[in-house]
């Protein structure tokens, strides 16, 4: 089922799109366009570049995404940006990594399994396996 991955910044996240590609036969991407033109054109899939912080940019690039997966980067703060554009979308599904702690509007979300990550702890296997899941059972996932 199509997926798009939200915010790609990191070698990491390189790695996950490349796992992500081979399990996923519609892989987007909605990378901001500040960052290097040589790092984007390393990411797998359809890429659709904007500006992160505007949601009406990501819920469109979302259109018609069974799944959504969000990285919210600890640096910035994209948390509300994030929610209004999952609010305005039609995903059915919604992973959301961070290193931060879920705040209440984002556990409302019907559909959402929020992936909390410590640095140097990967996520990139429970994302995978969230991903191809018929269903999502935890709505907090911590890794250690």
């Amino acid at each position: 089922m199509p997926a798009i991955f939200i915010n790609p910044s990191n070698n990491e996240h390189q790695q996950l799109l490349k796992k992500l590609d081979i399990q996923n036969q519609d892989l987007r991407i909605f990378v901001s366009d500040k960052l290097p033109k040589d790092f984007i054109e390393k990411l797998p899939g359809k890429k659709a570049l904007g500006d992160i912080e505007d949601n009406s940019h990501i819920s469109t690039a979302s259109q018609g995404a069974y799944c959504a997966i969000y990285y919210e980067d600890p640096d910035n703060q994209l948390r509300k940006v994030f929610l209004d554009s999952i609010n305005d979308s039609s995903v059915q599904r919604i992973i959301w990594i961070s290193a931060k702690e879920p705040s209440k509007e984002i556990l409302e979300i019907k559909n959402l399994v929020y992936v909390k990550y410590v640095e140097k702890i990967s996520y990139i296997e429970k994302v995978l396996e969230l991903e191809e899941v018929e269903e999502i059972k935890d709505s907090i996932i911590y890794l250690k």
